[in-house]
């Protein structure tokens, strides 16, 4: 029996339930929490799942028995066996931990002498805590960006599964965090802190290798993962990451002011961000440029290691010399035996994997099958060679409308076959760009393969940054792009955008792009997107006419476009396969189009760079596929956010709300940044190096120890915050007349990043010196509020704030809110 994609998840089961329970045993050998909750957790799950597995087998006797039709028999069933798998692992656990009393002769009770901590902290040791926490943040940093990352990848996620993935973390290591504040100093000691470290560094390598197996285990290829299901994986395989994280921010900042008697989590933060920025960095420089994910980890689990080791000074034994070998033959064995063409694998059944390779624009896989080659960017299929209709339909829909096309724009789909189709044409030039120009350095040959191929100009540069730098005029503009299924992908469909592929026409260019296909029984949501891609284009151009084929094709001109293409073909003896009068006809396809243009709403609103509704209603075409409504994922999120918001002292309002405002703002220019500039995949690396160095900068900043004082400034930044904000819109719109200068686009948007980050680093370094608590308490209630209020902006600015009400309402709100954290701790101050 074939146990993979069966109908009932035995493996995904077995594997989730036996990885957590190893994981929570760990966690309580090491004291994070005790053995006592660990067994209390597992029982409250045995229960749970013998509750439901129980019921649905009531269920299924009563319908088996009294012949009761029950619609959702078979879910219930599904359930039945599911939960009863899980139930007989976990018993089987439970059963383990009880042996000595179910055969008390076999296994005898044993008693064990509590461990004695030594609550003393050597000098030498207080020091080599500094570099736990470089560590801590250098391997936060880099498996944060891996994880978000492979799960874009596996999930073919948009911002809605990024934002839920950066919420997650934030959340579990904000619990983690809060988890460590009880008596760390009393159960604490460097070895521990070295040997949960080595163990933060590697189990990423387990946790992704289990992305992509659970994946193939529960997903057949071709099936999509819902968002209940991203949340469920981003819950259950990011928890031994970020739960750890938390908790050993808590522990090493706890231990290093109670080692010195003295506040120092400011510091401790900032040491934090200093291994953060470091990482980003070396992420950004090297690393993320050329290996791939398991390479990473596999150096950087090395690396802890050997650090660790020298830091430790405390000579060579048994286990040391273990963990050094460890450390030296793990990257060796990855780099070898190449576990990431596997996991590709995995997920690409059927197919040879020619090249697997990570570029600054994203993990760009090619793939041949039955002579067909495949262009995978982030796991999402970009173009397929072979396919000879949509090379047709792509090309000859635009360019026979053009009486003598001469310089023809090709956006994507060259190397998938359009260039040859573009040949029959006799052009003087072709244009040719791709979102991923990595894509030129490793398949030219394939491009050029006709005689025709010095005529071809190969741009490697991001599209908008290189129209946005040229003054040619183009005859044709061919747009080929996957669907605007990302914001990322949004900004080619956009007012904006099209604005810049005006300055590129003539009064005879006619312009080309497409949608997924709405001609049979379109959906709500997709007939939404059409009517604004509809809309945006017709506000730069006299005439438009939609094609429906494969695809529907938007063609736009501001001279009249004929409907009759097969005549026009026929004419001018163009050579063609499928677009033809043997294949279409004229009338018919008129009538198509008519009727589906008939559909289109008048009032449909214009698609913006900084208010992009296509991927909005583009979000909600997805959601629909799984019977989910896009405003509760929203209005829940919000309802808690405000919850928590009014629940907040007058101290931990501002990191709540400084926690929002530094994810909201960061997701606010990371979308501006991509919209200028582009290659955000790499790009973000170095937000997130810019930021943690903003934020290294602002705890190390030394403070007063008058207490008016801090509540002083305290206030004062948070309406510092709310003022940058709101200067924000503004900036950002300024650099707009940079464009084609990214090297000084890149410079604003890092000192923007930088000073908004000093900010929040410097308010959190206030916070840390005002409440009278005991460290760890400051520490963990301090560190779990600021990570709440980020899993909070980037999630609602990422999903609504900025897609549905634009930058200017944006970024007025987190104004808004700064002032409100602001005047209650003036109040406060007032009242004090």
């Amino acid at each position: 029996m074939n146990m993979i994609n069966s109908v009932y998840p035995l493996l995904p089961v077995f594997i989730i339930i036996v990885t957590l329970y190893f994981i929570s045993w760990l966690y309580a050998k090491w004291d994070i929490f005790s053995l006592k909750i660990h067994r209390k957790f597992w029982n409250y799950i045995l229960l749970i799942t013998y509750l439901i597995s129980g019921l649905a087998g009531l269920i299924a006797v009563v319908k088996i028995n009294y012949k009761i039709e029950i619609p959702v028999y078979d879910k219930l069933l599904n359930w039945h066996v599911t939960f009863g798998i899980g139930m007989f692992i976990i018993a089987f656990f439970h059963l383990l931990n009880h042996l000595n009393y179910y055969f008390p002769l076999l296994f005898k009770k044993r008693f064990f002498q509590k461990k004695i901590y030594n609550n003393k902290t050597s000098a030498t040791d207080r020091n080599q805590f500094v570099y736990l926490l470089f560590l801590l943040g250098a391997v936060t940093i880099i498996s944060q960006v891996i994880f978000i990352r492979e799960f874009m990848s596996v999930l073919a996620g948009n911002e809605l599964v990024l934002g839920i993935i950066m919420s997650v973390w934030m959340l579990l290591t904000g619990w983690g965090a809060l988890a460590g504040r009880q008596n760390v100093p009393a159960l604490f000691s460097f070895q521990r802190g070295v040997r949960m470290l080595i163990f933060l560094a590697f189990i990423p390598v387990i946790l992704i290798d289990l992305i992509y197996f659970l994946k193939y285990l529960l997903f057949p290829p071709g099936t999509i993962a819902g968002l209940g299901t991203a949340l469920a994986g981003a819950l259950i395989l990011l928890f031994p990451v970020c739960f750890l994280s938390g908790y050993l921010f808590t522990a090493f900042s706890t231990i290093l002011s109670a080692s010195a008697n003295k506040n120092r989590i400011g510091s401790a933060y900032a040491y934090e961000s200093l291994g953060s920025l470091a990482g980003g960095v070396l992420f950004s420089i090297i690393l993320g440029r050329y290996l791939n994910s398991i390479q990473i980890l596999g150096l950087m689990t090395s690396a802890v290691i050997i650090i660790c080791i020298s830091i430790n000074g405390r000579g060579f034994t048994k286990k040391t010399l273990f963990f050094l070998t460890a450390g030296v033959l793990l990257p060796v064995v990855i780099f070898i035996s190449k576990p990431d063409n596997w996991l590709k694998k995995i997920l690409l059944p059927n197919q040879n994997i020619i090249l697997n390779k990570s570029t600054r624009y994203g993990n760009l896989v090619i793939t041949e099958q039955a002579g067909q080659l495949n262009f995978y960017e982030n796991n999402y299929l970009q173009f397929y060679t072979e396919n000879m209709m949509a090379n047709e339909e792509a090309v000859h829909f635009a360019m026979a409308r053009h009486d003598k096309p001469e310089k023809v724009l090709l956006i994507s789909g060259g190397i998938a076959g359009m260039i040859k189709e573009i040949m029959k044409y006799d052009v003087e030039k072709v244009t040719y760009l791709e979102t991923n120009p990595e894509v030129f350095l490793h398949w030219k040959n394939h491009l050029i393969e006709q005689k025709d191929g010095d005529c071809i100009e190969i741009v490697r540069s991001d599209i908008r940054s290189f129209l946005s730098g040229t003054k040619e005029v183009y005859d044709v503009i061919l747009i080929n792009l996957p669907a605007p299924s990302t914001i990322g992908y949004n900004r080619f469909y956009t007012y904006e955008f099209f604005k810049i592929i005006k300055q590129h026409c003539n009064n005879l260019t006619v312009v080309c792009t497409n949608l997924p296909s709405t001609v049979n029984y379109p959906e709500e949501n997709a007939l939404e997107i059409n009517s604004s891609l509809w809309k945006t284009m017709g506000m730069h151009f006299k005439n438009l006419l939609l094609v429906p084929g494969e695809k529907n094709y938007f063609l736009a001109s501001d001279t009249i476009l004929t409907k009759n293409i097969t005549d026009i073909i026929f004419r001018r003896g163009i050579e063609t396969e499928y677009v033809n009068q043997y294949y279409f006809d004229d009338n018919l396809l008129d009538m198509r189009s008519s009727s589906i243009v008939s559909q289109f709403n008048p009032h449909s609103k214009i698609n913006r760079d900084f208010k992009p509704y296509i991927f909005v209603k583009q979000s909600h075409h997805w959601l629909s596929q799984f019977n989910i409504n896009y405003w509760f994922i929203i209005v829940i999120p919000a309802l808690l956010f405000l919850f928590f918001f009014f629940k907040q002292d007058a101290v931990t309002i501002g990191l709540y709300t400084g926690g929002f405002t530094a994810a909201s703002l960061e997701i606010v220019m990371m979308l501006a940044f991509q919209i200028f500039v582009g290659s955000i995949y790499l790009a973000s690396a170095f937000f997130f190096s810019a930021f943690m160095g903003g934020l290294f900068a602002g705890s190390y900043l030394k403070t007063t120890e008058v207490r008016s004082g801090l509540i002083n400034h305290y206030y004062k930044l948070q309406f510092g915050l709310a003022l940058f904000a709101m200067i924000l819109p503004f900036l950002i719109n300024m650099t707009d007349y940079f464009s084609g200068y990214a090297i000084f686009i890149r410079l604003i948007f890092f000192i923007l990043v930088f000073i908004l980050a000093f900010g929040v680093g410097f308010e959190f370094n206030l916070a840390s010196k005002l409440p009278q608590r005991e460290f760890s308490m400051i520490s963990g209630i301090n560190y779990s509020t600021d990570l709440a209020g980020s899993a909070f902006g980037a999630f609602l600015t990422s999903l609504f704030l900025l897609p549905v009400l634009g930058l200017v309402s944006t970024c007025l709100i987190i104004a808004g809110l700064n002032i409100i954290s602001g005047t209650v701790t003036f109040l406060f101050c007032n009242r004090k």
